[in-house]
């Protein structure tokens, strides 16, 4: 029986690179978003607000990781797979740290989910470019 075990997770400075990154994708489509990185366990590592960005969005942010890291997945597909499941809908609705639409997306390496980012202010297409974005900036450093 293994005692211990060994979980990935994100570096505070990959963490940055894909807050920057997402902010940065922000500001070319014009709009203010708050970003959250969260490691694999859904701990925040890094939370930024573009001045201007929606306050209440922060919160929303970091549900959308929490939910990406602790489903392994991205949290626009919520709308398919709770269509006609009203009951689950409502329950999972229900729990303080989940979100059920676009904007985050799990941070995978080598097939391992290593954290998550949640991005939103803007419209739900705008909120998963940018977190499309700091994906992207993991992928290629």
């Amino acid at each position: 029986m293994n005692k211990t075990h060994v979980q990935l997770s994100l570096t505070l400075d990959s963490a940055l690179l894909m807050a920057k990154a997402a902010i940065n994708k922000g500001n070319a489509l014009g709009i203010k978003i708050n970003v959250v990185v969260v490691d694999s366990a859904g701990n925040r590592l890094v939370s930024l607000r573009e001045p201007g960005a929606p306050l209440p969005s922060m919160d929303y942010a970091e549900k959308k990781a929490y939910t990406a890291v602790q489903f392994k997945s991205k949290t626009d597909r919520w709308a398919d797979v709770l269509e006609g499941q009203s009951v689950l809908a409502n329950g999972l609705a229900q729990h303080d740290k989940v979100a059920l639409f676009g904007g985050g997306l799990p941070a995978r390496l080598d097939d391992v989910v290593v954290g998550a980012v949640g991005v939103s202010g803007g419209k739900v297409a705008e909120d998963i470019d940018c977190a499309e974005a700091a994906i992207a900036v993991l992928l290629s450093s």
